[in-house]
């Protein structure tokens, strides 16, 4: 596998073919024609690292395993640095099992709370069947998921994939049983903003887009650009073999997989599995560095940059991410680490639809 990098297709830098011959008009679907016209991210480092809030979710997803699932799901049959990724529904399967992830948690939730307020107001009789009936969509829904659902997951594609040896990305066709191949260093990201109902303030972020074709890969945040760009900078980092992986609990699965990667892990000292081995207290401090270095990045002006055209104004994060290890304290033992869920995540999980 080492050998194939030689024929990686991105090497950190983008043919400006790319970013001056976007086709707009011509494309099939109307979202990408309007994608197409809206201002480009810039490739390279801006806010200058990957980490940010989720990945607290990662390093406790890694531990309990659930990551280690998808990737057996998602990724079967690749190599092991490829990156499964969820985006906004793209095709009417997605659309659907989105939905249904999201009615099934709605109806979860209400189970909970409407017979509260339902009680608090005096209507037993009326928090009775209400809960009856929810309980009764839920035991449906499990049911579905349990028994019916692994055997057409195996049919469906509901993931953009980045492999890193490749330099491709693999997206899902408009009937989710195949995935279409183009190298990554054709895609652009363009400004991506959407309105949110709820909060009444617009969700920012990017479409990451072919320059010719209808294909894409989305991701929004609330209201700012800062977590965009930091995300854009996440993959351009995952495909750019020239460079080591970010040292952030995402990609801790992959840096021995990587060759890159693992040379500069050995030259540096890094211990080996230290996302896994890390008290997660550890953790704040990650978040206490990147809280003190976004007092540098004044959103509104790094968006009006993006938009007008203007450089955006590059930050310089400190040491500890690029060498956290360096400044952790409590780092256990290889054989001291322990994967699997505890007894509150395995209830949560089996309320909850399970991909």
């Amino acid at each position: 596998m080492l050998e194939q990098y030689d024929l990686a297709a991105y090497k950190g830098t983008q043919n400006e073919r790319f970013r001056n011959e976007i086709a707009k008009d011509e494309r099939d679907s109307m979202y990408c024609r309007y994608q197409s016209k809206q201002a480009i991210y810039p490739r390279g480092k801006v806010y200058g690292h990957c980490y940010d809030s989720s990945q607290k979710n990662f390093y406790k997803n890694n531990l309990n395993g659930r990551y280690e699932k998808y990737r057996s799901i998602f990724c079967a049959k690749t190599s092991n640095l490829t990156l499964a990724l969820s985006t906004n529904p793209s095709n009417i399967i997605d659309l659907i099992i989105f939905s249904w992830v999201l009615l099934h948690f709605i109806a979860l939730l209400s189970a909970f709370l409407i017979p509260l307020f339902a009680l608090l107001l005096g209507s037993v009789s009326l928090a009775g069947d209400i809960v009856t009936m929810l309980f009764c969509y839920l035991v449906v829904s499990k049911s579905l998921n349990f028994i019916i659902w692994p055997f057409i997951r195996k049919k469906y594609n509901l993931a953009v994939i980045f492999n890193r040896v490749t330099g491709k990305m693999a997206i899902p066709t408009s009937d989710a049983k195949s995935l279409d191949e183009l190298p990554f260093e054709e895609f652009n990201a363009h400004y991506k903003v959407a309105h949110n109902p709820n909060s009444g303030f617009p969700n920012r972020g990017f479409t990451l887009l072919h320059f010719k074709k209808s294909m894409r890969y989305e991701k929004t945040y609330a209201n700012q650009v800062a977590p965009s760009l930091i995300h854009w900078e996440l993959l351009q980092n995952f495909m750019d073999v020239t460079q080591p992986l970010a040292d952030i609990p995402q990609f801790e699965y992959y840096r021995e997989f990587d060759k890159t990667t693992a040379e500069f892990d050995r030259a540096n000292g890094r211990p080996k599995y230290f996302w896994y081995r890390v008290d997660k207290s550890f953790l704040k401090e990650m978040s206490k560095a990147d809280d003190e270095l976004l007092k540098g990045f004044n959103d509104e002006e790094q968006l009006n940059n993006l938009l007008t055209g203007k450089p955006i104004r590059k930050l310089t994060p400190p040491d500890i991410f690029k060498f956290p290890w360096k400044y952790a304290d409590n780092i256990k033992a290889e054989s001291e680490i322990k994967f699997g869920k505890t007894l509150w995540q395995k209830f949560t999980s089996f309320l909850m639809i399970d991909l």
